[in-house]
């Protein structure tokens, strides 16, 4: 049997022209798309002497900044002077060009981080052979004169040769007038050098320290000073000794002295390339199975027929390719016969593509994207009802027939449909305590002067009946009004509450059918900005099939605390803590394999013992944030994708299975993405909110397609299925829009 798509893994993938791309470039046809971001766009491409590549070109905003210009003019020289056995062969380039373009070889294989995300930590003779020809590439740059700056697991190409250096966007020449800022750190803090963190002149004996933090990676799985935040990561870059921890005992030393805080007494390349010493094999014989299969698969993907051009969009004059192709021709301007001989090429190494390495070059270091397309009108609104006092995480809950939201002195029912209202659900006004199974609400009761202990009563449907009394615990001060129901599974309730007692905090079961207490775990109180009531209990839980997993701020919110225990007892089955600046998830975002979360990183833990199974983003440019804030928004998971908010530049898609980045969205120039509101996922939509409204994000295009003005607090955390909408409320009201 085949596997399926998700199984195999991405292939490279051919999007279709825009109907506002260019037909002919620089003696090129263009063909498809590669990618796109703040930068530019790359473009499978045509010579008129029938040779295929990659096509990079420049954005017109920032082809007007002759500094870029120059860097442009920079990054093709740097990729001549590499040559095509340890870079991407140069076929032509002109950087004066109204839109400047670069046409390069088209390399098949996988980013180095990529090829160890598939595989793990590679073998140690593919890590010498694979340093030794980097140490080699880094010193023919070098004897020019030029320097790379920017060396990182995703600016190397694994192919089948061996390895590729693609990416020279920041290299530049030694002694040259600097195109950054003096004290300006250009590069990428994770596999910086010290010198570089620090401003200072960045030497060849800079780019030997950042091909030891690559080679660590690849022999490890890890960057020799961790993650986290750029500011956090530049100190230890300066003053911290690197994590050899998982590289081969043999190979521990000559890195360590590679990493070296003095330059001076970092090896020379021709000397690294010396003492790593390699095998005289074939590169790929060493290469994991994993990884091969990869290289194939991205091979294979030449044959793909590139799609049809996209019609312009509504109100817009429409663009055509070219009439009058040769018979045999797609529709993408590249006949079958042409296909065969491409793939064919691929096979004996010659002139083909970049597969992965676009990102790097694609994701815009601090440039403005074009202006896209103009937005088209949102969707109507379904139906709208008046709520007051939301706070966040107060979206409507579905509980049977009705959506149930808090809203001033209790909580009501609406009628998803119509939006009418139904019910009264009684006087629990705050979203942190009830809880729905789907089907019945649980609410904790509000305690007045008499009985102070802590009840879970059944809220009645459509408001009719009594409030039935389920669980009674008197150990427990029912008057505490951050008590908290963390959620319902089965004939169990899940509570955080204060103890009469000592005014302990607990997480505790209860039967909801006997009304006893099950267990209790001590846990953490509240936040300080929750013990004075401005903000709501933030204690996250859900069952999942390793157990109860519980979320929780720590350290006055800059970092959470995830935990997973038996639901049957209370007891710890593991406990990971993690920085994370800005809001805890609203909403805990997990499979039957992972949970996802969005921090420095968009990173996934396996439920199982809370291990990191993957993590994206580390060193990608994200945009203009500050150093304390997040750069990867709380994250949403559907049909094996992640969706979050990537900094300030949109929405990104990345596989839940390996955390390989499937698309990212246009950045809209006037857009602030709230990367503290979960996006939502539709089927052929994505939903995400930013400082002026809710955007609808093409999955197929990337872009966003219209965006509905609104101050929303919160967002449904998945389209409502029975009816096809979502729900958003701000401070005044709930509104209903329908998805896709």
């Amino acid at each position: 049997m085949l596997p399926t798509p998700a199984a195999r893994g991405p292939l490279v993938p051919l999007a279709p022209l825009a109907h506002d791309d260019p037909h002919h470039l620089g003696g090129h046809r263009l063909l498809a798309r590669l990618g796109s971001g703040g930068m530019g766009t790359v473009y499978l491409a045509r010579s008129t002497a029938g040779r295929t590549v990659a096509l990079k070109t420049v954005h017109a905003r920032i082809a007007a900044d002759a500094t870029f210009r120059t860097r442009f003019r920079l990054e093709a020289d740097a990729a001549r002077v590499i040559g095509d056995r340890h870079g991407a062969r140069v076929f032509g380039a002109d950087p004066l060009a109204e839109t400047p373009w670069l046409a390069t070889e088209y390399v098949i294989g996988p980013q180095l981080d990529e090829a160890v995300a598939a595989a793990g930590p590679l073998p140690e003779p593919v890590v010498r052979a694979l340093g030794a020809d980097l140490a080699r590439a880094l010193g023919r740059l070098h004897a020019s004169d030029v320097v790379h700056r920017d060396l990182k697991p995703s600016n190397i190409m694994v192919t089948a040769a061996g390895p590729k250096v693609i990416d020279f966007g920041i290299a530049r020449a030694l002694g040259a007038e600097r195109l950054t800022g003096v004290g300006v750190a250009a590069g990428t803090p994770a596999f910086m050098s010290p010198e570089q963190a620090a401003g200072l002149e960045h030497t060849p004996a800079g780019d030997v320290f950042a091909l030891a933090g690559v080679l660590l990676f690849a022999a490890a799985g890890h960057g020799p000073f961790g993650g986290g935040q750029a500011a956090d990561l530049l100190y230890r870059v300066r003053y911290a000794e690197p994590d050899l921890g998982g590289v081969p005992q043999a190979l521990a030393p000559l890195l360590a002295r590679c990493l070296d805080k003095d330059p001076a007494r970092r090896p020379t390349t021709a000397e690294l390339a010396e003492l790593l010493a390699p095998g005289t094999g074939v590169f790929s014989d060493g290469l994991p199975r994993p990884v091969l299969a990869d290289i194939a698969r991205r091979a294979a993907a030449v044959w793909q027929e590139p799609p049809p051009r996209l019609p312009a969009p509504a109100g817009e004059p429409a663009t055509v390719p070219d009439a009058g192709g040769a018979a045999g021709t797609t529709a993408g301007g590249m006949s079958r016969r042409r296909l065969l001989t491409v793939a064919g090429a691929a096979a004996g190494g010659v002139a083909l593509a970049t597969g992965g390495g676009l990102w790097a070059w694609l994701s815009a270091r601090g440039q403005e994207e074009e202006a896209p397309p103009a937005l088209g009108q949102p969707p109507a609104a379904l139906w709208e009802t008046g709520a007051v006092s939301a706070k966040p995480g107060s979206e409507p809950l579905r509980t049977g027939d009705e959506l149930i939201a808090t809203a001033g002195l209790g909580a009501f029912g609406f009628n998803p449909q119509k939006g009418k209202p139904l019910s009264d659900r009684g006087t629990v006004a705050d979203a942190w305590r009830i809880a729905t199974d789907g089907k019945v609400l649980y609410g904790l009761k509000e305690q007045g002067t008499g009985d102070k202990a802590l009840v879970v009563v059944r809220l009645p449907q459509g408001g009719r009946g009594q409030q039935d009394t389920s669980v009674r615990l008197p150990a427990f001060d029912g008057a505490e009004r951050l008590n908290q129901i963390l959620c319902v599974d089965g004939d169990t309730v899940f509570l955080c509450a204060k103890s009469v007692a000592d005014g302990q905090w607990f997480v505790l079961a209860a039967n909801l059918k006997t009304g006893g207490e099950l267990w209790r775990r001590a846990t953490a109180p509240p936040a300080e900005a929750s013990l004075a009531g401005s903000l709501p209990c933030v204690v996250r839980a859900k069952t999942v099939r390793a157990g109860l997993l519980v979320c929780r701020p720590v350290n006055r919110g800059d970092s959470l605390r995830l935990s997973v225990h038996d639901p049957a007892t209370g007891a710890e089955r593991w406990t990971v803590s993690l920085p994370a600046p800005g809001a805890p998830p609203h909403r805990l975002a997990t499979d039957e394999d992972h949970v996802y979360l969005g921090t420095a990183t968009l990173q996934a833990l396996r439920l199982t013992d809370g291990s990191t199974a993957w993590s994206f983003g580390a060193g990608r440019e994200v945009g203009d944030l500050r150093p304390a804030e997040r750069r990867y928004g709380i994250p949403t998971v559907r049909d094996g994708v992640v969706y979050a908010v990537e900094g300030t530049r949109g929405i990104v898609a990345v596989d839940a299975r390996t955390g390989k980045v499937r698309w990212a969205e246009t950045p809209l120039k006037d857009a602030r993405p709230d990367r503290d509101l979960a996006p939502v996922a539709g089927t052929e939509q994505v939903y995400s909110m930013d400082g002026t409204g809710l955007r609808g994000i093409d999955v197929r295009s990337h872009r966003a397609l219209w965006r509905y003005t609104t101050s929303a607090i919160t967002v449904s955390p998945d389209p409502d299925p029975a009816v096809k909408q979502l729900y958003i409320r701000d401070d005044k009201r709930v509104l209903a829009l329908p998805t896709r």
